[in-house]
């Protein structure tokens, strides 16, 4: 059941993770030129639908200087979202997944890896329509998974764990023993699944202002994009710590955070808004890193290597003194190959990790990704 658990946790985040599988091979033959568009502050439509989400009601006031201003109704799903500066977290639309080429590539696969035929199984568990039933996944630093929609349905018994109450709409499911996630429910529009009971606990606190309010760790203006967040630079030096001491050194101390924003409508664009404590230090960096993909290109271009050296093309670094933004996009075609295995596993029925006949796995054959 501990297994059953993380698979429902990671079905339900939906891809967060699809943008990174850019491996692909290099040498593929005519790529088609992407089709890009990065995602800009929102227009009118997603600003309705932000303000639609917010049912939360405002938070109390503690100082008396304020209460005269008209304070405005919060998101609960960002609201649910730990609030340190350290805090990383990012945001997926589910509808604009699963309608999106790059999505669906993604969907399939974690069904693949998960063994499963269809997201009804999940259906049939734990009452939760995958495909339907949820509006958006959010997962930050904790860690801590918050998925919100309508889940009237769910059932969450079928864990077979310990159900206890917590707060005034909050429900948590636990095994004994502290062992595998614990889930939570917060009324029947909230899922939350915590590494431990005290991240879910701490999630239904800032729901329901046990705790002192503070600011979400995602503004409410930010939420443009399929998908959306900020990254710590704690987070973002991890990365690369074990290749790189030297630069994750200095990312750490250049940077404060990374607003991020991602459209998967057709290519995977990506915008990275970086500001930090020292202006000047932001502003080297992003010299640095404009230099470096100049350079990537030209070394990409001489070797040949079209699709690396069309990636580098979209790649942008414009400075806004003391910050930068940088402009990023995954080619559909780079993604299809990084998810070619899972895919063919799927189609042809396989169980997830099984050999192919004559001991090679399936899409070990020239062109698929490795």
């Amino acid at each position: 059941m501990r297994h059953r658990a993380w698979l429902l946790a990671a079905v339900l985040l939906l891809g967060l993770a699809a943008w990174l599988m850019s491996r692909g091979d290099s040498k593929a033959t005519a790529p088609k030129k992407a089709r890009v568009e990065f995602p800009r502050p929102p227009e009118r439509p997603y600003v309705e639908r932000d303000v639609r989400r917010r049912t939360l009601p405002p938070a109390p006031q503690t100082d008396p200087s304020v209460e005269h201003r008209r304070q405005s109704k919060r998101d609960p799903l960002l609201t649910a979202l730990p609030t340190g500066r350290a805090t990383s977290a990012v945001v997926v639309e589910a509808s604009a997944i699963k309608e999106s080429p790059a999505g669906k590539l993604w969907l399939d696969c974690m069904l693949a890896k998960g063994g499963m035929d269809s997201f009804d199984e999940l259906k049939d568990e734990f009452g939760i329509d995958v495909l339907e039933d949820i509006d958006r996944v959010a997962a930050a630093s904790g860690p801590l998974v918050v998925v919100s929609g309508q889940f009237p349905s769910a059932r969450l018994d079928s864990l077979r764990r310990n159900r206890r109450a917590h707060g005034a709409r909050g429900t948590l499911f636990e095994e004994e023993e502290d062992r595998g996630p614990v889930l939570g429910l917060w009324g029947d529009g909230l899922l939350l699944i915590g590494q431990d009971a005290q991240a879910v606990e701490a999630a239904i606190d800032r729901l329901e202002d046990k705790v002192a309010p503070a600011p979400p760790v995602i503004p409410e203006w930010a939420t443009y994009g399929d998908a959306y967040g900020v990254l710590s630079a704690d987070d973002i030096a991890a990365v690369v710590e074990g290749s790189d001491p030297e630069i994750a050194e200095r990312l750490r101390g250049a940077v404060g955070r990374v607003e991020l924003h991602v459209d998967a409508s057709e290519d995977v664009a990506i915008v990275a808004d970086v500001t930090g404590p020292v202006a000047a230090d932001v502003d080297d960096l992003g010299k640095t890193l404009g230099t470096a993909i100049s350079l990537g290109r030209l070394k990409a271009q001489a070797d040949g290597e079209e699709q690396l050296a069309e990636l580098l093309d979209l790649a942008r670094v414009s400075p806004h003194e003391g910050r930068f933004s940088m402009d990023l996009a995954l080619p559909l075609p780079m993604i299809e190959k990084a998810m070619g295995n899972c895919r063919k596993r799927r189609r042809n029925g396989e169980a997830p990790g099984e050999l192919a006949p004559g001991g090679e796995a399936p899409g070990d054959e020239e062109g698929e990704a490795r």
